[in-house]
């Protein structure tokens, strides 16, 4: 399988190099192509690799090779609306989208899981998960037994989401953070880094603290 990563910055580049470790530590079979970006500011090559195409022209260009698939990485906590539009966009097939998983990673055996997901090194994915689809979690995630977690969201390193937990789409949930079991966080809600989330957050809100509280501050 080869794979052409849409982003180029920021955990782009990470993603891009656990698909190398993968391959070369891990020996699985899928190779690293190049990134999809619309910033020319990044020039031809990013850490060696080549700049392919801009995010419009992707599907024209490699939508019709039935061995390379593709990985969603813009997001931003401060865009998650905008970027979440921006891949409906693309008008690109679901089937096009690849689930990574980082071979060092646990993940379950009874979750069942979408497309265009990432799951990078040393996270554990426990039992009876639902995950959505275009899914980030970030190294050393934990994510607990029963959980629900939609699409587009952004979890970034560290992060701990207990049993049963319902996270709804575009949710950004920053560094160090632990969400309490049995609570949903709503629709592009973000979580400041190193909160500790005992109740619910609504839609289109922010939380933070350790008890996270939540602000009157619409993203």
């Amino acid at each position: 399988m080869k794979i052409i990563i849409i982003g180029g910055k920021g955990t782009a580049v990470n993603i891009a190099d656990q698909i190398i470790d993968a391959q070369k530590v891990y020996g699985e079979p899928i190779e690293f192509l190049g990134y999809s970006i619309d910033d020319s500011s990044l020039g031809k090559l990013i850490d060696g690799y080549p700049v392919l195409c801009n995010t419009q022209d992707l599907n024209d260009k490699f939508g019709l090779y039935s061995d390379v698939k593709f990985i969603f990485s813009l997001y931003k906590p401060e865009k998650m609306k905008e970027r979440v539009k921006l891949l409906k966009s693309y008008g690109i097939s679901p089937n096009k989208f690849h689930n990574f998983i980082h071979p060092s990673s646990y993940i379950s055996k009874n979750i069942k899981i979408g497309v265009g997901n990432v799951v990078l090194s040393h996270c554990s994915i426990h039992s009876n998960i639902q995950i959505g689809d275009y899914n980030i979690f970030n190294s050393n995630v934990v994510i607990e037994h029963d959980t629900h977690i939609k699409n587009n969201n952004f979890i970034a390193a560290s992060v701990c989401v207990g049993s049963n937990v319902n996270v709804h789409n575009g949710v950004f949930i920053g560094l160090n953070s632990s969400i309490r079991e049995n609570i949903c966080i709503h629709d592009y809600a973000f979580i400041g880094m190193g909160s500790n989330v005992l109740r619910g957050v609504e839609a289109n809100k922010v939380a933070f603290g350790n008890p996270a509280k939540e602000y009157e501050h619409d993203i």
